[in-house]
């Protein structure tokens, strides 16, 4: 049985991949984590066009989710591309919580109809106040919080020790990742910006939080708390597995704390 697609989850691509062709309905919205993508006008009868370039923080798919109109390009991995993919009732649900998200992913598709060749065909009748405000304000369910969030510069995100409880994207900024060592002194062991994710480990294994995470600059970041993350993990075990893998390598590279011991 294939495993389900993740409400919200991590997704690699290799280069070369085509992750949305020009004319398919769409499905999912990307925020990409590493890597570069080319974003493509390809005419059936005629050279591709390549239309902008994207790296980590950038994020494509939001016209097609917005307007339900098919895709207006496609977008190649130009790298290897690791992306967070979120689905159509996810990105309603940032929407509503993020009113100042909406609004910047309203300008971004006005600029990007704007220099499209040609502008999409809505999937639906309902032509009127196609736009992310509108969406979010039309939703009909919402199954978890999901919530863009500001934070300035020198704010404690996450402090070692708390009881985890959400899991975080950086949408914009730097945030600086430290941890206090058995002699009382302190170990900056990384730094992380736009694209990057962190909170992930004591959601995974149900321990208290291993490292401080502080706002380097000011950043906004999408946190989705405990039982979003845990219907995440039910429904796709393979982005477990991925989130698994990049936490087992944040400790090994920056010798921070072993989870504890499970019980039983």
């Amino acid at each position: 049985m294939s495993e389900t697609k993740p409400k919200f989850g991590p997704e690699h691509y290799p280069a070369g991949t085509i992750i949305i062709r020009e004319g398919d309905e769409p499905d999912k919205f990307y925020i990409i984590t590493r890597g570069i993508v080319k974003v493509l006008h390809q005419p059936p009868d005629g050279l591709e066009e390549v239309i902008d370039e994207l790296g980590p923080g950038d994020y494509f798919g939001e016209v097609g989710m917005v307007r339900r109109s098919r895709r207006m390009a496609s977008v190649r991995a130009h790298t290897d591309v690791d992306v967070m993919a979120m689905d159509y009732q996810t990105f309603t649900n940032w929407m509503t919580s993020a009113p100042e998200v909406a609004e910047e992913i309203d300008a971004v598709i006005e600029e990007r109809l704007l220099n499209a060749s040609e502008m999409p065909e809505p999937l639906t009748e309902d032509k009127a106040s196609l736009t992310a405000k509108s969406l979010a304000k039309g939703k009909t369910e919402e199954t978890a919080e999901e919530t863009a969030v500001h934070h300035h510069k020198g704010d404690v995100i996450i402090r070692q020790g708390d009881p985890a409880d959400m899991f975080y994207v950086i949408i914009e900024g730097f945030v600086t990742i430290s941890y206090n060592r058995s002699d009382g002194t302190q170990q900056t062991v990384g730094h992380l910006t736009s694209g990057d994710y962190f909170g992930e480990i004591g959601l995974l294994d149900g321990s208290p939080r291993i490292a401080t995470v502080t706002a380097l600059t000011d950043v906004k970041l999408l946190s989705f708390d405990r039982d979003t993350f845990k219907n995440w993990m039910h429904k796709s075990p393979g982005s477990q597995d991925d989130l698994r893998r990049e936490a087992t390598r944040r400790r090994k590279d920056t010798g921070m704390l072993s989870t504890p011991p499970k019980e039983g």
